[in-house]
């Protein structure tokens, strides 16, 4: 039988959409087609809208769909393939007859955005963090589709529209707006995938055919993208012209074999210089994009043959500034002025300032050499700031300055920064100084030693007390200390390390001992690298030494304790893999894993979990973390050496996110439960047949001969009407009771399933029901006339007993099913209706509402099987019956 694989489909026209009778097609469903028909899948669709899909693929619903470019976190909870199959970006759209070049064009300009497009809202690469970025002021409107962008940009209600890559190139000829060169936010768009702890077959499969239909430039990969994007704009010539034409080269051939040529020759020429225009538009535009977006303020000034300097090219957002300052100068008349009106006029800089920057300009003409210096300079909107300059002069094939190139970066924050480090240096200084520290000072070449006040007392010293020399300091080190105390210094003044720290104990003036931390660092060595002096600091760390002692003695306790638990003691993240921060030795002779197994993130506690046992262990324990109270779980794991083990857990969150418990094995006892319930089941089912032989044997025949005694004295009797009438009464109540009888033996214990197995006795069953019900069952099975186990037999068949008496009490349904399929090692009984269902959950909860159910799931583990009933109000209900078949069925069995 094929795979089944599932792909979400949404409107998003030509990638994935569906046709008129709502059939997948577009780019990304013909690459699943490829695949699934080379790979014989089965390939099956789910359509619906874009919040739909990613939400049946989340819950795994789907396999897989083709991601969107405006859904918000399209991929962070899936797994992506690393080919993509589109390109696509946000670009900018105008009216016909705009010119914008950047997105500083943009300003104070009426701006149309889809409401929740990550081209928008991305806070790396969105517009609106582009905006923010370049100080670019738009007012914007909140459209619900692209469609509605364009419409607005055709009845000129907005300056400019955001639209994604593939809408415009698809919709743009359908409306009268202009494509311009600015484009932002690249994105590739391929198909996602369901995230999965397991590894996902599917999407190697998907990687390899993507990668194989990109390599043939020949595919329908490319065919179709080229159907897609690329439009013919072929104009057509109506046939009465083609008429006319022909009749006129009938009488001048010659003068239009002239003309076709002379045609040919302009339109070959034409194309070339189109070709060429639109290569130097297309350079001009990118050269127009850097030189708008560059960080630097970027001028160039022209030397005119008087000496007076004017200025010839500015940046658009910079002239946008002054003309916000200054509403007399639009950019056309900025461009042109001279220096000092520009320094004088717009920017209103001072006359000792002007003539600076004047003077400085002349010299560079007069010297032609680039000069770079810093400078406090004056934006157009008043702010202050500095900026480093370069001065770049431009000379002609005479070596004369004809331009002056102006690069200006703004590092008005690199100097605050400088300052700030220079204060934060100061306070540090004054902090060292402040603190209660013992500070030293080693000069290596007379080994004498400086000791602040804090140290000598720290140890219990007067200051004087103390000798200046390393010697006599080194002796105070303790013995245990001492080796890898000067290791570390040797190895400092060796220059192997960066710094000198250790922690060691020295000896006070009672003779106590005292932990001390020490860092240090050699401040100045020779021409040869020898170390000559060595500046550090001590601090106290007594209390803490001796808390830390502490504590490793009590945690080396609980560790021997914990190791001798019949159990596993753990702490971990309340996450679905259970993430281990902790767990003790047993966990060694639980699951056959060492404790760092789980620590390491080498394997997940939820993968032990038997997968069936995965979702109740989750919901109990958000439901006890929720209410803040301890759980107790019982569930099945697998050991390493494949083992299935029965355990009993209890814990509770401990802090927010953090669990802690423990897990022991009680597989005995849950063996000896199952036993216990089989026993109970076995009895049960031996004291329904000996009521039910006894209430057919001895009761029924005792009933029966009763009945036929009657009627044979019925016909020596000569009675009244009302005598006879009073017998006849009696006559068909006891033939009701001899049925009820039989009735009764045969619910108790059916003969049939001695006789003649499972499935003639439910074919039994379902004939009788179609005469008392208008339910329709049907029963399929592929057993081809062989029996189970009569055990199996018996249990099933109550199973199904039950399920049919719950169908027609509750169910209202119109169609129920029965399916029992036998494989090699294990039976499986399918029972589902279309009724109107019922919340499991809830009424397993309730003890007096769920007898027959838990009556069900006795039966089947008294069997070691397993046993799901899913249902939901008005969904149905559908019951799974696993039963582990250990050895052959047969005819004869």
């Amino acid at each position: 039988m094929a795979q089944r694989i599932t792909m979400g489909v949404y409107e998003n026209y030509p990638l994935v959409y569906t046709d008129g009778v709502d059939q997948p097609q577009g780019i990304f469903v013909d690459i699943a087609r490829y695949a699934a028909k080379r790979e014989k899948l089965e390939l099956e669709y789910k359509v619906g809208t874009l919040d739909q899909c990613y939400k049946w693929l989340e819950t795994g619903e789907i396999d897989f769909m083709p991601e969107h470019p405006d859904y918000e976190n399209r991929n962070a909870k899936f797994d992506v393939l690393s080919s993509g199959v589109v390109s696509t970006w946000a670009r900018v759209y105008g009216r016909e007859g705009t010119d914008y070049t950047s997105l500083i064009d943009l300003n104070n300009k009426n701006v149309a955005v889809l409401s929740r497009s990550q081209y928008i809202n991305s806070p790396y690469k969105g517009l609106y963090h582009s905006l923010d970025e370049l100080d670019v002021n738009c007012n914007i409107y909140l459209s619900h589709s692209y469609q509605e962008i364009f419409r607005m940009l055709d009845e000129k209600k907005v300056d400019a529209g955001v639209v994604d890559r593939v809408y415009g190139d698809i919709n743009e000829a359908s409306y009268d707006v202009v494509q311009t060169p600015i484009a932002f936010s690249p994105s590739r768009l391929t198909f996602i995938f369901q995230k999965s702890k397991h590894q996902n077959t599917l999407m190697p499969i998907m990687e390899e055919h993507l990668r194989v239909l990109k390599a043939d430039k020949n595919s329908f990969y490319y065919t179709n993208i080229r159907k897609y994007f690329e439009h013919d704009h072929t104009v057509r010539i109506p046939l009465w012209a083609y008429m006319v034409f022909g009749l006129l080269v009938l009488g001048v051939i010659q003068l239009i074999i002239y003309v076709k040529v002379l045609r040919s020759t302009v339109a070959n020429r034409t194309a070339d210089l189109r070709i060429a225009y639109a290569d130097i538009k297309a350079r001009q535009h990118t050269l127009s994009l850097i030189y708008n977006n560059a960080s630097e303020l970027i001028a160039l000034f022209e030397v005119q043959e008087d000496g007076n300097i004017v200025l010839a090219k500015l940046p658009d957002w910079y002239l946008g500034q002054l003309y916000e300052a200054n509403q007399d100068y639009p950019p056309y008349k900025v461009l042109g002025i001279s220096l000092c009106e520009l320094y004088k006029d717009l920017l209103k800089l001072e006359e000792d300032e002007v003539k600076e920057r004047i003077d400085r300009l002349e010299s560079v003409v007069r010297s032609r050499q680039k000069i770079v210096y810093e400078e406090q300079f004056k934006s157009p909107r008043g702010n202050w700031g500095t900026a480093e300059s370069n001065l770049v002069p431009i000379l002609d094939k005479d070596k004369n300055c004809t331009h002056i190139l102006y690069v200006s970066r703004n590092i008005t924050r690199q100097k605050e920064m400088v300052k700030d480090l220079t204060e934060t240096k100061n306070r540090l200084q004054m902090a060292i100084e402040g603190a209660r520290e013992g500070m030293w000072d080693w000069d290596i070449t007379t080994n004498e030693l400086v000791f602040n006040e804090y140290h000598a007392s720290m140890l219990g010293f007067a200051p004087t007390m103390l000798k200046g020399n390393f010697t006599e300091f080194s002796q105070r080190i303790h013995p245990e200390d001492r080796d890898k105390t000067f290791y570390a210094l040797m190895s400092h003044l060796n220059n192997e390390s960066d710094y000198y720290e250790t922690e060691h104990r020295l000896k006070t003036y009672n003779d106590g001992w005292k932990w001390i931390m020490v860092h240090g660092k050699v401040m100045s060595r020779d021409s040869e690298g020898k170390p000559l002096r060595v500046i550090g600091t001590n601090v106290d760390i007594h209390d803490r030494k001796m808390a830390e002692l502490a504590l490793k003695r009590n945690q080396r306790r609980l560790a021997t304790l914990m190791s001798n638990l019949p159990g596993m003691v753990y702490q971990c993240r309340n996450d679905e893999n259970w993430s281990m921060i902790f767990s003790s030795e047993g966990a060694l002779e639980l699951t056959g894993y060492n404790s760092s197994d789980f620590t390491r993130a080498k394997l997940s506690f939820a993968d032990l979990i038997v997968e069936k046992y995965r979702k109740e262990v989750w919901s109990t324990v958000q439901k006890a973390v929720s209410k803040k109270e301890p759980y107790t779980l019982e569930y099945e794991i697998t050991t390493k050496g494949g083992e299935k083990k029965w355990v009993w857990e209890q814990g509770r969150e401990v802090e927010n996110g953090i669990l802690e418990g423990f897990v022991s094995d009680i597989s005995e006892r849950m063996n000896a439960r199952e036993k216990i319930i089989s026993t109970i089941i076995e009895t049960e089912d031996k004291e329904r047949k000996r009521i039910a032989k006894e209430l057919h044997d001895s009761l029924g025949q005792k009933l029966t001969t009763v009945s036929l005694n009657f009627n044979s004295l019925k016909k020596d009797l000569s009675l009244s009407d009302s005598g006879e009438k009073k017998l006849n009464t009696g006559l068909n109540y006891l033939k009701e009771a001899i049925k009820d009888s039989r009735e009764i033996a045969h619910n108790l214990m059916p003969q049939s399933i001695d006789d003649f197995g499972y499935v003639l006795s439910v074919q039994s069953l379902m004939a009788d029901l179609e005469r008392v019900t208008e339910i329709n069952f049907e029963f399929y099975d592929n057993l081809k006339g062989k029996r189970l186990p009569k055990n199996i037999e018996l249990h099933l068949y109550r199973v199904t007993q039950e399920a049919i008496n719950n169908i027609l009490k509750y169910s209202k349904a119109s169609q129920a099913s029965i399916q029992l399929m036998a494989y090699e090692d294990e039976v499986l009984l399918t029972i589902e209706d279309d009724g109107v269902g019922f919340l499991y959950q809830e009424k397993m909860e309730d003890e007096t509402r769920s007898f027959g159910l838990r009556s069900m799931k006795n039966r089947v583990n008294s069997l070691s099987g397993n046993i799901e009933v899913e249902s939901s109000l008005n969904n149905g209900t559908v019951i799974i019956v696993e039963v582990p078949l250990k050895y052959e069925y047969n005819e004869t069995n």
